[in-house]
């Protein structure tokens, strides 16, 4: 009997030393700073590099990294605007179109890269505002081989009978892919061409969703025939599925570049942090990651080699850092709401 209430004695000390030990391990990770990293949904996702970034950074930084689902890239800066209360500390996926409205709406912080080497097609966007671009990707039709005879070769190609109603796009006005879309399109043909092009293009699309995931999810289940993505998407397939059917198809027309861009709002509370997790995207590991679960080129020089992506074909892109006033896009969403309904 005395050896048993010893026993006894001995759990009760064992589970109340344990449960102190837990107590005063989620009461030490309570008081840690947390830094508020604001982003798209496809970063901030389970699938997307933000997990492995938030692993990675808090083995080191004595802080709790928070994200927080902007959805796409339009609804993200509405979000961060809200949310100035309470400060955003790291803000990813604005692109090259979200620039004047992010600058003209908040304050940014410098951001220091050191002597990190950028690809050439990312130095001519260095400078222009505080936000530092952290990945790529060129826009194009995705389809697969297997239920075409032929592939389209332009934008004509795409008005065949076949289509109607198989297309899956996005909202520009919600979604930066379909803003994308919209701009390339009067780029290329001028801005009345592209609009009695969107007339006869308009039944050809089975939605335009407000998001990219929700717009390439009709093509994945194969309620589409294609869908409006990045030339990387068919490097999803082969590495997530096994599947070498997905193919971007070349344009004669050119593809359009989307860039994205990462900043630190003057809002953030733990900025030392934010310099440093910014600065943890900008490392060959994390660049990697970011290509490899973004699906996107990365933009130090030296990631993608050695890798699929190295494998993917060359596509012309049409770009130029001289871009349309928030006015103007304002005005040409306008237009392309009224010819929707």
């Amino acid at each position: 009997m005395r050896h048993f209430l010893i026993f006894l004695a001995v759990v009760f000390v064992g589970l109340s030393s344990a449960r102190i030990f837990k107590s005063q391990k989620e009461a030490d990770k309570a008081s840690l700073p947390v830094l508020r990293v604001f982003g798209t949904s496809s970063f901030v996702s389970q699938w997307g590099p933000g997990p492995w970034l938030k692993e990675n950074f808090e083995k080191t930084c004595g802080c709790k990294v928070e994200f927080f689902d902007g959805a796409d890239t339009i609804l993200l800066l509405q979000r961060v605007k809200s949310e100035s209360r309470t400060g955003a500390d790291v803000v990813l996926g604005l692109d090259q179109y979200d620039l004047e409205m992010a600058t003209k709406n908040l304050e940014w912080k410098a951001i220091e890269l050191g002597q990190t080497a950028l690809v050439e097609e990312m130095k001519p966007w260095l400078g222009l505002t505080p936000l530092i671009p952290y990945d790529f990707g060129l826009l194009s039709f995705v389809f697969r081989k297997s239920t075409l005879k032929q592939l389209p070769k332009n934008l004509d190609d795409l008005l065949i009978p076949e289509f109607k109603g198989q297309i899956s796009m996005q909202d520009p006005r919600t979604s930066s892919p379909g803003m994308q879309f919209l701009l390339w399109l009067i780029q290329v043909k001028g801005e009345e061409a592209a609009f009695e092009y969107l007339k006869n293009f308009n039944p050809q699309v089975k939605a335009y969703s407000t998001s990219w995931s929700m717009a390439y999810g009709f093509f994945r289940k194969k309620q589409a025939i294609s869908s409006w993505s990045y030339v990387t998407s068919p490097v999803y397939h082969v590495v997530e599925e096994k599947d070498s059917d997905v193919v971007a198809v070349e344009m004669a027309e050119g593809h359009p570049l989307q860039i994205e861009f990462v900043g630190i709002p003057t809002i953030c509370k733990q900025c030392d942090l934010a310099q440093k997790f910014v600065q943890m995207l900008f490392t060959k590991e994390g660049q990697k990651v970011i290509m490899e679960k973004n699906y996107m080129f990365p933009v130090v020089s030296g990631v993608k080699e050695g890798t699929a992506f190295a494998s993917i074909p060359f596509y012309k892109s049409i770009v130029s850092t001289n871009l349309p006033s928030t006015a103007d896009r304002e005005r040409i969403l306008k237009r392309w709401s009224a010819l929707r309904r």
